[in-house]
C-alpha cells in the first residue's frame, strides 16, 4: 500500500480543500527556521478537526548550522504559539536540510541535523524526527545518522497527485547516506486540493504504519517482542509466570498492558533496555506482589510509566 502527503508553507493557501477527500494521509506546513511563517496558525485551524485516524499532521522547521539545541526548543516553543493541541496527537516533526540560494553555507551537518534531532526527541519522547535531507545536496554524508529520511526526486510534468507518483519500484526511491529513504517528495507541480504547484510526497506503507515510525509513543499497533515481555515479567516477579494468569500467555495482565499502552511504547521510543523498565516498575509494585489483583497492577504499572516518560 501507498499513501499520500502534501508539505505546505506560505506559498500555498492555508486551507486543504479536499485533498483528504482526494486521498492525502499526512499533512505538514512550514513553522519557521528562516522566518516565522505567518499562516501556520491559520492553516493549523483549519485542519486540527481531522481524525488523528485518518490523517497525520505536522510541521517542519528550516535548519542551518549552528546551535542546534536552540534551534530545535525554538522549533517547539514555534509550534506552542500557533498549533495549540499538537501535543494531543500523533504528529509529524519534520526538519528541513538544503542549499538556499546555492549559498554551502546554510547546509547543517550530519552531526548538528543529529543534535537537532536528538533535542527534539528528547523533549518530545513519543515522537522520532524525520529528516528531509535529499541526496541532491548530502550525497551520502549523512551516513549514520540515526532518524529517517525525507528524500526529494521530481518527476517531470504537472497534474495529480496520484497520476505523478512513479511508483513503489522507482529508482527514485534509492538508498542513499546508509539508508533507503522512508518518505519521498516526488514533485512540486502537484495539483492538490485544488491548489497546483504543490508538494507532493508518498509513503510506502499504512498511514498506522507511518505513524509508527514518525509517532511511535502514539502507535497502538506497536509491541514489545515476547521475549522483552518476558524479561519484564520475570524481573517483576521473579520468575515468567503471570500471577494473575498462573501462565505466561497473550492474554494476560501483563502481556495486555504492557504490551498495549501508548506509555511503553515511549519507553521503546526512547530505547529503555526492558530491564531498565523493569527496575522502575518493580521499585513502583508493593512489595507483596502474590495477592496484586489485575486492576491494582494495570494502574501501578500504567502510573509508573506515565512518570517515566515524562
Amino acid at each position: 500500500m501507498t499513501i499520500f502527503g502534501w508539505d505546505m508553507s506560505h506559498f500555498d493557501a492555508p486551507g486543504v480543500g479536499a485533498a483528504v477527500a482526494e486521498g492525502i494521509s499526512f499533512l505538514t506546513h512550514k513553522a519557521g527556521g528562516d522566518r516565522d511563517d505567518p499562516e501556520i496558525g491559520a492553516w493549523w485551524s483549519g485542519v486540527r478537526g481531522l481524525d488523528p485516524a485518518s490523517v497525520l499532521l505536522g510541521a517542519y522547521w528550516v535548519l542551518f548550522p549552528g546551535n542546534p539545541g536552540g534551534r530545535a526548543d525554538a522549533f517547539l516553543a514555534r509550534l506552542d504559539a500557533t498549533c495549540p493541541g499538537w501535543r494531543d496527537r500523533p504528529f509529524l516533526l519534520q526538519v528541513d536540510c538544503e542549499k538556499w540560494n546555492g549559498d554551502p553555507g546554510t547546509v547543517p551537518g550530519r552531526a548538528d541535523i543529529e543534535a537537532f534531532c536528538a533535542r527534539l526527541a528528547a523533549r518530545m519522547p513519543r515522537l522520532r524526527p524525520i529528516v528531509y535531507g535529499p541526496q541532491w545536496v548530502y550525497g551520502n554524508d549523512l551516513a549514520g545518522l540515526s532518524f529517517p529520511l525525507w528524500a526529494s526526486s521530481y518527476v517531470s510534468g504537472s497534474g495529480g497527485f496520484k497520476a505523478l507518483y512513479p511508483g513503489n519500484a522507482s529508482s527514485r526511491w534509492a538508498a542513499y547516506s546508509g539508508q533507503t529513504p522512508a518518505i519521498l517528495q516526488y514533485s512540486s507541480s502537484a495539483t492538490i486540493g485544488g491548489q497546483s504547484t504543490s508538494d507532493a510526497d508518498a509513503y510506502r506503507g499504512t498511514l498506522a504504519e507511518l505513524i509508527a515510525l514518525v509517532a511511535p509513543g502514539w502507535s497502538e499497533d506497536m509491541e514489545l517482542t515476547p521475549e522483552n515481555l518476558k524479561a519484564i515479567a520475570g524481573a517483576v516477579w521473579g520468575n515468567d509466570v503471570d500471577p494473575s494468569t498462573g501462565g505466561y500467555t497473550a492474554g494476560g495482565a501483563l502481556w495486555t498492558v504492557l504490551g498495549r499502552t501508548g506509555a511503553i511504547n515511549q519507553l521503546v521510543a526512547k530505547s529503555l533496555d526492558p530491564a531498565v523498565i523493569a527496575q522502575a516498575v518493580v521499585a513502583a509494585l508493593p512489595t507483596d506482589r502474590v495477592d496484586i489483583s489485575p486492576a491494582e497492577l494495570q494502574e501501578a504499572i500504567l502510573e509508573t510509566l506515565r512518570k517515566l516518560v515524562a
